[in-house]
């Protein structure tokens, strides 16, 4: 659903967890979403993959968004 939805709705969404991101950001991570894949509930993240979205939304928002996968996989 976030890849067909607007800049305006993901920001909100992020927003509603907390995560402030930017129109060029949700721009950067949006390609991103094409390389997710199910098996990480069972694998982890590749580091490779969470080095572009640190790339992507800086060291910190990434943070975030890690903390967030790891407080809900437990």
């Amino acid at each position: 659903e976030l890849k067909t939805s607007s800049d305006y709705d993901v920001k909100s969404f992020a927003s509603s967890y907390g995560i402030d991101l930017s129109t060029s950001e949700i721009r950067a991570l949006r390609p991103l979403l094409d390389e997710v894949s199910f098996h990480w509930i069972f694998t982890g993240i590749p580091e490779v993959f969470i080095k572009k979205v640190r790339i992507a939304i800086g060291d910190r928002k990434a943070e975030q968004l890690l903390q967030m996968y790891f407080d809900a996989k437990q």
